[in-house]
């Protein structure tokens, strides 16, 4: 059987009166991709933000690699998303100034890598999202969208996370390109062996993945 690698129990997160999600119980294998669908406004994003590390549940416990994250402070949550984390959002959030060997850096230079070595892990990243072969000194906007994409995937895996987390990243790419995306997850997650939970609303999606969880109203219905 495979090892836990996420675990919730009875989560709830509350945004003022309105229940994002309401009782939430699931676990989740080591190195499995995991999809969470469900409509607008089901709690999928903010399901995703707990297990990162980002919203903290109003009640109930969280467990993701080994570390209860009910029990850590704003300082060791930010370490603990630097170091087992990767984000993948729909908007790419790379920064315009900077290339694209730049922006895939950042996350090392958090970590207080030598320049050199940060680079060499950067290009490799880049390789291993498809795009070795274009120049790591063009800006984001001179890619497209799909390749933009890949660079904040590259960006997000750079530092070999434990786990990587998608938030709808194909929801502004056409299906094209978001079957490339696709592709891309799957040889990250035998490459590296890491665990991919992705939350969409695009039910094309679903046969990349191991799992599939449905979330309604802030509770898992199936």
């Amino acid at each position: 059987m495979a090892e836990e690698e996420i675990r919730l129990v009875d989560v709830h997160k509350y945004y003022g009166a309105w229940p994002a999600l309401r009782g939430v119980t699931y676990s989740i294998p080591r190195g499995v991709f995991q999809c969470v669908v469900g409509p607008s406004g089901s709690g999928k994003s903010t399901l995703l933000h707990v297990i990162g590390g980002i919203d903290k549940p109003t009640k109930g416990d969280v467990w993701v690699a080994g570390l209860h994250l009910n029990e850590l402070g704003e300082n060791e949550l930010a370490d603990f998303r630097n170091k087992y984390i990767g984000f993948v959002f729909q908007l790419f959030y790379l920064i315009p100034r900077m290339t694209i060997l730049e922006n895939v850096e950042l996350p090392l230079i958090l970590r207080g890598i030598p320049k050199a070595k940060r680079r060499e892990a950067a290009l490799e990243a880049l390789k291993m999202v498809g795009l070795g072969h274009i120049d790591p000194k063009k800006r984001p906007t001179q890619l497209s969208g799909g390749e933009q994409q890949r660079v904040a995937i590259a960006r997000a895996i750079v530092a070999k996370p434990r786990i990587l987390l998608a938030d709808e990243p194909t929801g502004n790419l056409d299906s094209a390109t978001a079957k490339t995306v696709m592709e891309t997850f799957l040889s990250l997650k035998r490459e590296l062996g890491i665990t991919i939970v992705m939350v969409t609303h695009n039910l094309e999606l679903l046969s990349y993945c191991d799992r599939v969880v449905r979330i309604r109203d802030g509770r898992i219905v199936e």
